[in-house]
């Protein structure tokens, strides 16, 4: 229950205590409408309605009050009113309550993609990309059905009081025996509620585990069907859904063990409670009636508890785990702070950089220049510590040790977006969509106009592919642009570079994947930008080193200067 009322309110309280007020007043509507009877059936046997249950005496007060008489079509009516006010009453706490939920599962969504977005570089380095869209997907869904149910087990235990008091309004006995039922329908089905929250856990953990497996094996499939070893994946899907199998069937079967042992139990008492009223309290058929009436309301909203409570066992482990994911994340923000307008007219350099992962250096002790207007390139093994010089010129991490200077002003005294505003980045894996080229390059950016995506289509010398495709920059590239070639998709990852007009253009690895004579193309491309980009290629390719100014070599993270390597190139725009 506590667990209930964590979850409901998590997200505030006025909301959500008039929903508990609406569902309050529509029990005491309804208790208005039980009352009722007792008056009917009194006079209906033709006996005089006043000596009938103090509850119903209450009615006949009201209705003398009011002025209107009392008669069998009246009390009739009383019901029927009643009857509406509670739906409407009813719809009013649903209407809210949807809102809620819809509101809660688009601010915790939202929420996630936000912190994610302004996380740390170095803490997606460690975290499966499953985690994000398991929680956005999954657990989001699973989340908002959690609130949903903690909502109708509050709801339901408001309404539950309501008939309690008024089963305290018929007797004393009889209050005693309503708490008995409340008491041993829970008793009876504690054990499959348990059954329930471990399903829940259980499903969790293995929706995650599973979504892991389908994104590490989606992203591998080509090379793993190419050495017919695709096989493995069927017999890790085959695993993780077993267990996710075992998880929804005990949850199925805790439901229906809860919904059938309810009912049994509520006729044993309905039955023993008859007798016992009739036998030793002497109650007449007019309070056995409305008693009978109270008890099975009782036991029915108990019931809605009951289901209410079991869903929130189930689901709430998934809400629990994206909050869990949400406050990791944003933990994790990135420092990102304001101050000076970059300026690149006076060049970028690396003064005396240290960084590294833990205990493990990557970078020593690094000196490296990036004048203005050239191109600087930066050859190295693999794992050498090239990219991590990009992610630490560009921001995404900072040096244990050292200065990133901007001209005269180090990077920390610079505004960071200002800063990533005036940069092209071009990584060595090109992620495009299934889209069409326009939204590829601009990224949905409605701000960026079609000309703007033409001309950086051109200066990424890919506007004569493209102008040649059906429907030109609205073509759609496929999956991953499977519809392209991989010089085709690494121009457009230039394109996109580009069509913010960028000051500074670092290209990580950006033609490794390429045949040397569409790499040669591409970089002869990059060069036609001197004169307006400082431009800076980290690669292991010596063709690279044929279109620079200056060359660095970069081993195991200690960088010199490699001016020899670096023929003199004229100047053309």
């Amino acid at each position: 229950m506590k667990n209930a009322f964590r979850i409901f309110f998590y997200n505030g309280w006025k909301r959500e205590l008039l929903i508990i007020g609406i569902v309050l007043l529509t029990g005491a509507v309804e208790g208005v409408g039980i009352a009722s009877l007792w008056p009917i059936v009194s006079l209906i046997s033709g006996g005089p309605a006043e000596t009938s249950h103090s509850m119903g005496n209450a009615i006949v007060v009201a209705l003398d009050a009011i002025r209107l008489p009392l008669t069998v079509e009246v009390l009739l009516g009383v019901i029927v009113v009643v009857s509406l006010l509670r739906f409407a009453l009813t719809t009013t706490a649903t209407i809210f309550i949807g809102r809620s939920v819809a509101n809660i599962a688009t601010e915790l969504r939202l929420r996630l993609i936000k912190a994610a977005v302004r996380a740390r570089w170095s803490y997606f380095t460690t975290q499966p990309n499953a985690r994000f869209t398991t929680a956005i997907g999954a657990d989001g869904t699973r989340g908002s059905a959690a609130y949903r149910a903690s909502g109708s087990v509050i709801a339901a235990t408001a309404k539950a009081m309501v008939y309690l008091c008024m089963a305290f309004w018929v007797s004393w006995q009889f209050f005693l025996a309503g708490i008995a039922v409340a008491v041993l329908l829970w008793l009876g089905v504690s054990r499959f509620m348990k059954m329930a929250r471990t399903a829940g856990r259980g499903k969790t953990k293995q929706t995650l585990a599973l979504n892991k497996s389908i994104t590490d094996a989606l992203t591998n499939i080509k090379a793993l069907k190419a050495m017919n070893r695709h096989g493995f994946i069927l017999q890790s899907f085959r695993r993780n859904i077993e267990s996710l199998r075992q998880a929804l069937a005990a949850e199925t079967y805790s439901e229906s063990m809860v919904r059938a042992i309810q009912e049994p139990i509520l006729i044993v008492f309905m039955m023993g409670g008859i007798y016992v009223q009739h036998t030793l309290f002497g109650m007449s058929m007019q309070q056995i009636l409305g008693s009978i009436l109270v008890l099975v309301g009782l036991a029915g909203t108990i019931g809605d508890v009951r289901g209410a409570m079991q869903r929130v066992m189930v689901d709430s482990s998934a809400f629990w785990s994206m909050i869990r994911l949400i406050e990791e994340t944003e933990a994790e923000a990135e420092a990102v702070h304001g101050g000076s307008e970059p300026r690149f007219d006076t060049g970028v350099r690396l003064d005396g950089v240290s960084f590294g992962y833990g205990d493990k250096p990557i970078l020593t002790d690094v000196d490296l220049a990036v004048p203005p207007h050239a191109v600087t390139t930066v050859i190295g093994a693999s794992g050498a510590g090239k990219t991590t010089i990009a992610d630490v010129l560009v921001g995404l991490n900072r040096p244990d040790k050292g200065k990133v200077m901007v001209g005269d002003v180090e990077l920390d005294d610079i505004d960071t977006i200002a800063w990533r505003r005036q940069l092209g980045y071009i990584p060595q894996e090109t992620v495009l969509f299934n889209d069409t080229i326009a939204n590829n390059v601009t990224l949905n950016d409605e701000t960026i106009s079609r000309e703007s995506v033409v001309a950086a289509l051109k200066a990424a010398d890919a506007w004569d592919f493209v102008s040649a495709l059906p429907g030109g920059i609205d073509y759609v590239i496929g999956v991953r642009g499977s519809l392209l070639s991989g010089g085709q998709r690494q121009r457009l990852s230039i394109a996109r570079a580009l069509c913010n007009n960028p000051q500074f253009l670092i290209l990580d690895e950006a033609t490794s994947a390429l045949d040397r004579e569409t790499a040669v193309e591409i970089a002869k491309g990059i060069r036609k930008l001197i004169g307006e980009k400082t431009i800076l290629a980290i690669t292991h390719q010596p063709i690279w080193v044929d279109a620079a100014d200056r060359v660095y070599e970069i081993r195991a993270g200690v960088v010199k200067p490699a001016e020899a390597m670096a023929s003199p190139k004229p100047r053309s725009a």
